[in-house]
């Protein structure tokens, strides 16, 4: 897959993903002082977290693109490991979690790990930025063991532009979506930034169905107001 839309060049990824993730930190959705946002945030994380369903305390869970810890530091169980491109977030994650998650700063797309060592893998709002995410999803399914689960999680770009539409020609948009840091507000479309694809279901399904059988789809935070889709995807031996 190419359709990254010839904005970053495979050697400038590194430099432009630092400069992204400081500009628009995915830790601060966590913590925004907007309810709704972190109402949201906090349901794609238990959802995530569910259809994980972690039974023994020795399962091997890892994260790809885990940002700063918000969703494996909730794991109840498991030896914990997180991969992220990003210095900085990789840092953020350090202080955060301490000696709990087991870090890497690493590419999603070629993670360092040996074959079939993971029971599970997240990688939640992750493939939207990347250059070639069935790259990734190659490298997860690689690295999950023959009975492993994926809990992937995608952005509905169409609804979510939809919903910020709404609110622009309401003049409330950068009311509602402010916080305090390095930017003032959110953009009117992450496609036109930070995110390099925004495929409708269908066609991130078309991708997940080379490597993974999906077994539960969930809608994030309702199902009649689907902003997000979480997914458990069974690996395909």
């Amino acid at each position: 897959m190419k359709e990254f839309f010839g904005r970053i060049k495979p050697e400038e990824f590194k430099e432009w993903n630092e400069k992204m993730v400081k500009k628009y930190d995915p830790d601060a959705f966590h913590h925004h002082p907007n309810p709704v946002v972190r109402f949201i945030e906090s349901r794609r994380a238990k959802a995530v977290l569910k259809l994980m369903d972690i039974h023994y305390r020795m399962d091997r869970i890892l994260e790809v693109g885990c940002g700063a810890g918000n969703i494996i530091e909730k794991a109840p169980q498991g030896k914990l490991f997180g991969v992220d491109i990003s210095a900085f977030i990789i840092t953020k994650a350090k202080q955060k979690l301490g000696n709990k998650v087991i870090l890497f700063q690493a590419d999603a797309q070629n993670l360092p790990f040996k074959d079939r060592i993971f029971k599970h893998v997240i990688c939640s709002e992750v493939l939207e930025h990347l250059l070639d995410p069935s790259a990734s999803l190659q490298e997860i399914a690689r690295v999950l063991n023959h009975q492993g689960i994926a809990i992937i999680s995608v952005p509905n770009e169409l609804w979510i532009n939809r919903i910020k539409t709404i609110l622009i020609r309401l003049g409330i948009f950068g009311w509602l979506l402010h916080r305090k840091g390095e930017y003032a507000e959110m953009p009117e479309r992450m496609e036109d930034e930070w995110h390099l694809h925004a495929f409708p279901l269908e066609e991130w399904l078309d991708l997940f169905n080379h490597f993974f059988r999906m077994t539960h789809l969930r809608k994030i935070p309702f199902p009649w107001l689907p902003l997000r889709y979480v997914m458990r995807l069974e690996k395909i031996e």
